[in-house]
């Protein structure tokens, strides 16, 4: 088997070392962002990549190959399954926050019902409600943080 030395050759090797740089990149953010190890979602969309990268890598030794196709199909599979995943995840994420902090502040105001009421006292209320506010603060600030539209 003949190795061409063409600009084919050179763009498929660049494209290859590319995506594999995108890979390992997913890999290291995905392993910063969870104390777990990379998370699936993100290790799908890596091996989406990745196989792709593989496709070019292919078409340097046999540019006709079969296999080249059977990579990109899987590999855009996994990248497409990947995204949509990531998305998901973040947008369920977001909707759990939301209706946390819904509870919290029907909680809160159950609250202070209650202390109107005189059915809890004032250090009940405050040792409570000192408890919700931080969590509602935190929730706050998470989704503040993940939110696009909040960011200038």
């Amino acid at each position: 088997m003949a190795f061409e030395y063409d600009v084919n050759t050179f763009v498929n090797l660049f494209a290859f070392f590319g995506l594999t740089v995108a890979t390992y990149t997913v890999f290291y953010f995905g392993r910063t962002i969870s104390w777990k190890g990379v998370p699936l979602d993100l290790f799908t969309l890596a091996l989406g990549i990745n196989l792709i990268g593989l496709s070019y890598l292919l078409r340097v030794w046999t540019p006709t190959s079969p296999l080249i196709n059977v990579t990109i199909a899987i590999g855009s599979a996994f990248l497409l399954i990947g995204v949509v995943w990531v998305f998901n995840g973040k947008s369920l994420d977001v909707s759990h926050l939301k209706k946390r902090e819904e509870e919290i502040k029907s909680v809160i105001a159950k609250l202070k019902e209650n202390y109107y009421q005189q059915e809890l006292s004032e250090e009940d209320l405050k040792k409570a409600y000192s408890q919700l506010l931080r969590e509602l603060a935190e929730i706050e600030v998470k989704l503040n943080k993940d939110s696009p539209a909040e960011k200038t």
